[in-house]
């Protein structure tokens, strides 16, 4: 049988085609991540995927659209556009300006070359809506999440439908048979998702417990080891500053053996939750980590001692003044702190730590509650 005598219903094709789109940007991004963690580089999944997200989305629009802009069929990939918002917007959840979006729709219509139609401008704000509430649906956690899904899909879509009948004259049987196509291809999508997101938050909770503390919900060790690696061969290879605050509270046993080990995670949580509110409010990119039982380590790339000062500092006023409610007491503790920066000496990160944890001892050798600097 020759490839002509393939007749396939253009529903079909529509499946594979949209949901083959979707895997592909999957094995992208899986693709991309990898390459990301492969480089040591501490990194944003979520922005990595917004950069991702769009990108695909333009690129697969504009491209698609440059095959039949000049044909009576210029319509023909509008579910696709459509389908693509929501796998955007809603299943992403990639939050992009909407001005960024109107913008995109008037580079689409210049290149379709009807940007003083009036109906394609109509079509483009109705669009930018669609995706403000395609987002806002998927940011809560509504009842009946597919009732919802589906209303809003088929709503926009046929309103925006109306928008492409009437500027290319199509008869109404083409209308209804798009829309119905567009019906299944969302459902579909729905189901696919699902089974995505089930197989996302396992990864997630993998990444969260390879890289997260459980107890204080800052960074832990493994993913300091990851970051200092990272900045240590940054700082040596481009000559950049480096600095990196480690500190110890003090009389730890002391709290566990009088009043018991609840009592000691407390004061860990208030802790790592009081240091890590006080340090981003001074630098947003700085990070917290918790690298031992009661130690904890500050990372500050680009900071000298002067600017690492200050940083240490507001971390020890703001546990010294720290009261913790625990039954019917009330828990006082202070830290001792080591800061230091890197050397030229240095020939690998533990080296820097080494450094900086002999300022932390000197801390509490000589008394505890202070702050050692060299």
């Amino acid at each position: 049988m020759s490839w002509t005598m393939w007749l396939v219903p253009p529903i079909i094709t529509s499946i594979f085609f949209v949901l083959g789109i979707i895997t592909l940007y999957w094995s992208i991004f899986t693709w991309v991540t990898a390459k990301v963690e492969s480089s040591s580089k501490p990194y944003n999944l979520k922005r990595v995927q917004v950069l991702l997200g769009t990108t695909c989305a333009v690129v697969s629009v504009f491209a698609l659209q440059l095959i039949v802009r000049d044909t009576h069929l210029s319509w023909t990939f509008t579910n696709f556009q459509l389908l693509l918002l929501i796998f955007v917007a809603y299943f992403l959840q990639l939050k992009i300006p909407n001005w960024l979006i109107l913008l995109a729709g008037v580079g689409f219509m210049l290149m379709n070359g009807n940007v003083t139609a009036i109906l394609s401008w109509g079509y483009t704000f109705l669009f930018v809506f669609f995706y403000m509430i395609s987002y806002q649906q998927s940011t809560h956690l509504w009842r009946a999440p597919y009732t919802r899904y589906i209303t809003v899909a088929l709503g926009f879509g046929m309103a925006l439908w109306l928008f492409v009948k009437f500027r290319f004259h199509l008869p109404w049987g083409t209308y209804w048979i798009e829309i119905a196509d567009y019906a299944v291809l969302a459902s579909l999508m729905y189901g696919y998702f699902r089974i995505q997101d089930k197989d996302r938050r396992i990864k997630d909770r993998l990444f969260q417990s390879a890289n997260w503390d459980a107890l204080t919900h800052v960074q832990n060790y493994a993913a300091y080891d990851h970051a200092i690696g990272y900045h240590f061969h940054q700082s040596v290879a481009h000559k950049k500053n480096l600095a990196m605050v480690m500190f110890d509270i003090d009389h730890f046993k002391r709290v566990n053996d009088t009043y018991g080990h609840l009592a000691g995670d407390e004061v860990l949580k208030q802790v790592a939750s009081t240091v890590a509110s006080t340090i981003k409010s001074i630098n947003p990119e700085i990070i917290l980590y918790r690298t031992g039982g009661e130690e904890f380590n500050i990372l500050l790339p680009g900071y000298d001692i002067n600017r690492s000062r200050p940083v240490a500092e507001a971390a020890f006023d703001a546990v010294k003044a720290l009261k913790i409610p625990y039954n019917e007491e009330i828990l006082q503790v202070t830290i001792s702190v080591g800061v230091s920066v890197l050397h030229e000496g240095d020939h690998n990160p533990l080296d820097f730590y080494k450094r900086v944890d002999a300022n932390l001892y000197h801390s509490k050798k000589n008394g505890r509650q202070q702050i050692t600097i060299g």
